[in-house]
């Protein structure tokens, strides 16, 4: 019998006050941790708003677009919580 196949509705990468914590703190262990990236994704630490500085392909190239969309999450989110910013 054919099973439909379904995306997870789980966030991946969700942005939890342990991730804002982290990332307040510039501590990037922990924010890798808190938002569940992987070793060779660019922390949301590391990015500014040019382009990639890695060669397409690369995993920093692939994951930089992630990890601009999460810092400007968290500095949002930080800043409705009213926690001072870095």
């Amino acid at each position: 019998m054919p099973v439909k196949l379904r995306r997870s509705k789980v966030i991946k990468h969700r942005v939890t006050p342990e991730a804002i914590a982290a990332f307040e703190a510039g501590d990037h262990l922990a924010l890798h941790r808190a938002l569940n990236l992987g070793l060779w994704q660019v922390s949301p630490l590391d990015v500014d708003d040019g382009p990639s500085p890695w060669p397409p392909g690369t995993g920093g190239a692939d994951s930089w677009p992630l990890a601009c969309e999460l810092q400007r999450e968290l500095q949002e989110t930080a800043r409705k919580s009213g926690t001072p910013e870095e």
